[in-house]
């Protein structure tokens, strides 16, 4: 064990087993009689046409839609207290093209650089069809946003994520969305229930939905719908979920939007439903001594900047390095996957940056340790060798290497072009890669209808937003929950009136 650093909440590949065990005992639910089966004899509590799970921003443009496509009794249910979920907690920039706003200002993109853009930025992981879809409703939907719920847009249209003029601003950030959403809302009279989360999708003998199971104040009840829509978010705060999916992600902690601990994902593969895409998602380097022994959230265990200066290096546990740590992309992302394997092989919870002193204080107080800690301190490689509790000859090494390949202008072991070398005296700070953004989850068609996996179709199941999988990434997000609930709510209104 290294000098000061605990490893709580690691979790080793070997205990979290295949993902696709162990879903229902992770919920807390339990097993339906068979797929898709219910207990039909039991009484219902509620009934509903459309209950929609989750109030974010993908939920409540369902309802919207549902109710504007014929769908008469709407119910939203919503695990926290307030609506609006990852999406009010936002910056409130979503992309778009050919939308009014840019129309006004001359601003000319087309489908194809939006395309290309999107699928640049996730390096072409996401789903085709889906995708398409995403970026063809992205304008369409920021105009519905405006007309339609009476979203409030500045005249700021920014180029963000790509160097394209596509991110179109809203008043009051994430906020004025759960603002323009609760007025239209009301006008349509549909109830939002907050304090219920989902528990358990219910389906007849057939296969389809007859309704769901909820929970609120630690009661359970039954609701009768016709059909049900999933937007109830990723799984961006529940790590031991996140290491079940994948077990490259053991030892990540979850910094997103407290609610989001994959309810719908669990209830739907209950239910039968296929699971995608499920190890893609964003995780961004946070400090491991505060995230591990202070409960740290994304704020407090900012980096501030350590991640991004131009002498900063990795090393594991070995003292050695192990990665260009210039290829950080958007975020770090190209960091993750070489920083998972490296704490794997170490049996460690976090590797190390390393920089020096004369770098962090030109930073101008930038660059500044959460939680009023001091960043790990050696007066040379010795010294914060001792400090970190690694190999000092092999530090040192490390250090006189790395130095080398800045006067060659090349490093020729993991590539890149360093520029700046490390003088002592030195400092080092543990970083973990923690989860912010889920990307995967619960496959569907292109009508939002939730899949199984042998491609068929729950009938009266719909899934939108960040419960969804493969047609989103950075700047997009907001378009993909806004666009796909609106799908949803379309669809929803459609089966119930078949």
């Amino acid at each position: 064990m290294q000098q000061g650093i605990s490893r709580r909440s690691f979790i080793g590949s070997a205990a979290v087993g295949s993902a696709v065990l162990a879903l229902g005992a992770l919920a807390g639910c339990a097993p339906q009689a068979d797929q898709g089966g219910s207990s039909t004899s039991a009484a219902w509590d509620q009934e509903v046409d459309l209950l929609v799970c989750g109030a974010g921003g993908c939920g409540l443009a369902c309802a919207v839609e549902a109710k504007d496509n014929g769908a008469e009794n709407v119910l939203v249910i919503e695990k926290g207290d307030m609506i609006g979920g990852t999406t009010a907690m936002s910056q409130g920039m979503i992309a778009g093209y050919d939308t009014k706003f840019q129309k006004e200002q001359g601003i000319e993109l087309t489908f194809d650089q939006m395309y290309a853009n999107l699928m640049n930025n996730a390096s072409y992981r996401l789903d085709p069809a889906l995708t398409k879809i995403t970026v063809e409703n992205c304008g369409k939907t920021i105009d519905w946003l405006a007309d339609r719920v009476g979203v409030s847009f500045l005249d700021r249209i920014d180029i963000y994520y790509g160097p394209l003029q596509m991110m179109h601003n809203v008043d009051g950030a994430g906020g004025g969305f759960a603002i323009a959403f609760s007025a239209c809302l009301d006008d349509l009279g549909v109830q939002v229930e907050k304090g219920t989360k989902l528990v358990e999708v219910l389906l007849d003998a057939e296969g389809r939905v007859e309704g769901a199971v909820v929970e609120s104040k630690g009661k359970q009840r039954r609701i009768k719908a016709k059909a049900v829509m999933l937007a109830t978010g990723g799984f961006a705060h529940n790590a031991e979920l996140a290491a079940r999916f994948d077990p490259e992600k053991a030892g990540t902690f979850g910094i997103g939007h407290p609610n989001c601990e994959g309810d719908g994902l669990v209830a739907a593969s209950n239910s039968g439903a296929l699971l995608s895409h499920i190890n893609h998602m964003m995780c961004i380097l946070k400090d491991y001594t505060i995230m591990s022994e202070h409960e740290g959230t994304s704020a407090s265990a900012n980096l501030n900047g350590f991640t991004n200066l131009p002498n900063m290096i990795l090393v594991g546990s070995d003292g050695n390095r192990f990665v260009d740590e210039t290829s950080k992309g958007y975020m770090s992302q190209d960091l993750n996957s070489p920083i998972f394997d490296k704490m794997h092989r170490d049996g460690a919870g976090y590797v190390w940056e390393i920089s020096d002193e004369a770098t962090v204080a030109a930073a101008g107080g930038k660059v500044v340790r959460g939680e009023g800690l001091e960043y790990v301190k050696g007066s040379d490689a010795a010294e914060l060798a001792k400090s970190m509790g690694v190999d000092p000859i092999a530090l040192a090494a490390t250090i006189d290497a790395y130095n080398a390949a800045v006067d060659a202008g090349v490093d020729k072991e993991f590539g890149g072009f360093p520029t700046t070398k490390l003088v002592a005296p030195y400092v080092a700070v543990p970083v973990v890669p923690c989860e912010i953004i889920t990307y995967g989850g619960v496959a569907r068609s292109e009508k939002a209808e939730v899949l199984r996996a042998d491609g068929q179709i729950i009938p009266g199941l719909f899934v939108g937003g960040e419960a969804s999988c493969n047609s989103a990434y950075m700047g997009f997000t907001l378009s993909n929950c806004f666009t796909w609930g609106r799908i949803g709510g379309q669809s929803a209104a459609s089966y119930i009136q078949s």
